[in-house]
C-alpha cells in the first residue's frame, strides 16, 4: 500500500470508535468496538503473567481482531446465533475484507481464526472483556440480557483456560 492508501485506511479505522457493540439490547453505557479492542489487548498483556505465548503476536492480533467491522459493522451475537447461515456469510465477508488490509494487519486478523496458542489467548482475552463489560453493566443496574452475557462469557473463559492448561501453556 502506498502512503495515501495507508492514510485512508487509518482514517477509516476511526469508524470503530463509533461502531457500537450490543446494539440490539438495552445497555446503560455504550461500548465501541475500538474500546473493546483496547481492553482485549490489555487482557492479552496481563495474561502473559499466566501463560507462555508470543505476546507481540497476540497483542497485534487483539488490536486487529475486529478491524473487519470497520467495513461490515458489528453484527450482534444474537443475530449470528439465530441465523447461522448469516453468521457464515459474515465470516466469509470478513475474510474478503481482510485481504484489502495492510499486510501486517491482514496477517494479524487472519491469525485470530487459526489454531494457535496466540489465537486461544486472544479468544480468552475477548471472553474476559465480555465478562468485564457485562459486570460493569450489571453493577450499574442492567439486570437484563447482560446477566446472560456474563454467564456465557464466564463459561467461555473457563473452557479456554482449561484448553490452555491442558495444552501445557501455563507458567
Amino acid at each position: 500500500m502506498n502512503k495515501r492508501q495507508l492514510d485512508e485506511f487509518y482514517e477509516r479505522a476511526y469508524s470503530l470508535e463509533h461502531t457500537k457493540r450490543y446494539s440490539m439490547v438495552p445497555i446503560i453505557h455504550e461500548e465501541s468496538v475500538a474500546s473493546h479492542s483496547f481492553y482485549v489487548a490489555l487482557a492479552v498483556m496481563l495474561l502473559q503473567e499466566r501463560y507462555e505465548f508470543n505476546v507481540l503476536a497476540a497483542v497485534m492480533m487483539a488490536i486487529a481482531h475486529d478491524l473487519p467491522e470497520m467495513e461490515i459493522s458489528d453484527v450482534n451475537h444474537l443475530v449470528k446465533k439465530k441465523y447461522p447461515e448469516l453468521a457464515s456469510a459474515i465470516k466469509d465477508v470478513e475474510k474478503q475484507t481482510m485481504l484489502t488490509f495492510p499486510t501486517l494487519l491482514m496477517q494479524s486478523c487472519q491469525g485470530y481464526d487459526e489454531d494457535t496458542v496466540e489465537a486461544d489467548i486472544v479468544h480468552l482475552a475477548d471472553a474476559m472483556q465480555c465478562v468485564q463489560y457485562s459486570l460493569s453493566e450489571i453493577k450499574m443496574g442492567n439486570q437484563g440480557y447482560m446477566m446472560q452475557v456474563h454467564q456465557n462469557s464466564e463459561r467461555r473463559v473457563k473452557i479456554l483456560e482449561d484448553k490452555l492448561r491442558e495444552g501445557g501453556y501455563e507458567r
